[in-house]
């Protein structure tokens, strides 16, 4: 099994406090030639942990950066102001005595509760007065979620196959344990259950699905929830989560973290290995089983 979790969420209020990784959202595009990164280390944290927001190739025209709890840059919510060419860093009205900016603009944060759930924003300022802006958003799990532990047979769990995913690849991604009697289930991006991160959805009431129109082309989605993502791509990379829609509205949630490599070598298309070909005898049985279905598919 690759690293995935499952919890039960009452609401998703309770939910966010409960899970936490990290999902990226560029407010515009950075230039290619910046190689610009942001990422959680680790990916997936548990209360007590230190959380970093690593910044990796930081433009070299940066002379400034703040960084604030929230979606947005509003001055209530600064975390720390950090100056590049003194190395010098001034405390804003967030900043819980747990932050640290480091010298490359990545932010630590000590000690993660569960209060330290949402989105965080990186704003720099460059030698020509231009603003740019990153989000990141992580999530902290209660250590009693057992992190790929305590896990019984009957927990919604993911697997990815292969473990490890290339670039112009097909990925599947089985789903276990999938709980009976639901009206349906949704799959999409990152850990916030927004409309416009969901690539798709399934109704168990009129046998049908939906693919949000980007994945139209490239993903297949099964009735017990697995499914196929064609032609990954690095954007791809990132948080996935599944959201279960059962008739008492008890939400049980999946998610795992996706990460697309560079292809170790090239190889033809004859030379390709097919995804029956990576797949087990058990594997390859359950997802002949999946998609032979004739489902009604529907695109946005």
């Amino acid at each position: 099994m690759m690293d995935s979790v499952a919890l039960y969420c009452k609401d998703w209020t309770s939910w966010q406090g409960l899970m936490l990784t990290v999902s990226l959202l560029a407010c515009w595009m950075l230039p290619a030639t910046a190689q610009f990164t942001i990422e959680s280390v680790p990916p997936i944290a548990v209360e007590g942990e230190n959380v970093l927001v690593l910044v990796q190739n930081l433009p070299e025209k940066v002379q400034a950066l703040s960084w604030y709890a929230g979606g947005k840059p509003l001055q209530r919510f600064e975390i720390a102001r950090h100056v590049i060419a003194t190395n010098s860093t001034v405390v804003g009205p967030a900043h819980s005595g747990r932050e640290t900016v480091l010298p490359n603009g990545s932010l630590l944060i000590k000690s993660v509760t569960r209060k330290d759930s949402g989105y965080y924003t990186l704003q720099m300022l460059d030698t020509t007065s231009r603003r740019e802006i990153m989000r990141a958003e992580f999530f902290v799990q209660s250590p009693n979620l057992g992190y790929k532990k305590h896990r019984t047979p009957s927990q919604l769990t993911i697997e990815l196959v292969p473990p490890r995913v290339d670039e112009k690849s097909s990925m599947i991604v089985l789903v276990y344990n999938l709980p009976e009697k639901l009206q349906g289930f949704v799959w999409h991006r990152g850990v916030l259950p927004l409309d416009r991160f969901k690539i798709a959805s399934h109704s168990f009431l009129t046998n049908s699905t939906m693919l949000e129109s980007s994945y139209n082309d490239r993903l297949t989605v099964c009735e017990d929830a697995s499914l196929l993502l064609s032609n990954v791509t690095h954007k791809d990379t990132g948080l996935y989560t599944l959201r279960t829609i059962p008739v008492d509205l008890k939400s049980e949630c999946a998610i795992f973290n996706l990460q697309v490599h560079k292809p170790r070598r090239r190889a033809s298309d004859s030379q390709r290995p097919t995804r029956h070909q990576r797949l087990s005898k058990k594997q390859r049985e359950k997802l002949d089983m999946c998609f032979s279905s004739s489902d009604t598919v529907y695109y946005n």
